[in-house]
């Protein structure tokens, strides 16, 4: 039992010290923009590994330094389109509030958020919507464009659509409209890589026990 607790904790903490954060960056301006209490609509495909998004930065329409809040909502697969899963409650999981704070620009990108981990597993996708309140959502795209796509070797960002009342059928569609700002990510080892890693660290504390 014990030396099952030890190498649980030691695969725990490989996984900590060894998940590296990487980004990607979506669209670096806004040349539009929704009001407060709208959502932003996008998905997260996992170009191979199980994935964590755990931080994003995004544009809203608060003052320079001011604060605004964010609640992050997720569903399995897509959450694009209309008609389509925005419209409704059904399948979407909230996350949780978090607090977020503007950059130093009025109505540009905010400073990194630490939102609630976005999990998505190898190969799969996740649909995101972000609801905005005390301040509105900033984003790209004007008109009917298609949606855009941001990608690196791990993770897909097909980004996007607002509503003006999310989850409901009522208020106003938009689309294509892209999010503004940057995700921070980190790669789920598999299971079969953490348990090498808890071998090895255990192995390693033997040695330093026998020296």
């Amino acid at each position: 039992m014990k030396t099952a607790l030890t190498f649980a904790c030691v695969a725990s903490l490989a996984l900590a010290s060894t998940s590296l954060g990487d980004i990607l960056d979506a669209n670096p301006s806004a040349n539009n923009g929704g009001s407060a209490n709208w959502a932003m609509f996008f998905d997260l495909t996992s170009n191979g590994p199980g994935l964590a998004v755990t931080h994003m930065t995004t544009a809203s329409n608060a003052a320079a330094f001011s604060t605004f809040n964010i609640e992050i909502f997720t569903r399995s697969g897509s959450g694009l389109g209309n008609p389509g899963p925005g419209q409704s409650t059904d399948g979407w999981t909230s996350l949780g509030v978090v607090e977020a704070t503007q950059g130093d620009t009025n109505s540009g990108i905010s400073q990194l958020i630490d939102i609630p981990d976005i999990a998505i597993g190898a190969g799969d996708t996740t649909g995101v919507a972000v609801l905005f309140t005390v301040a509105g959502p900033r984003y790209f795209g004007t008109g009917s464009p298609p949606w855009q796509v941001f990608e690196d070797a791990n993770l897909k960002l097909t980004t996007g659509d607002a509503r003006s009342a999310p989850f409901t059928s009522g208020g106003s569609f938009f689309s294509s409209r892209g999010l503004v700002g940057a995700l921070t990510y980190e790669v789920i080892p598999a299971p079969s890589t953490l348990m090498l890693m808890g071998m090895g660290g255990l192995l390693a504390a033997g040695r330093r026990r026998r020296v």
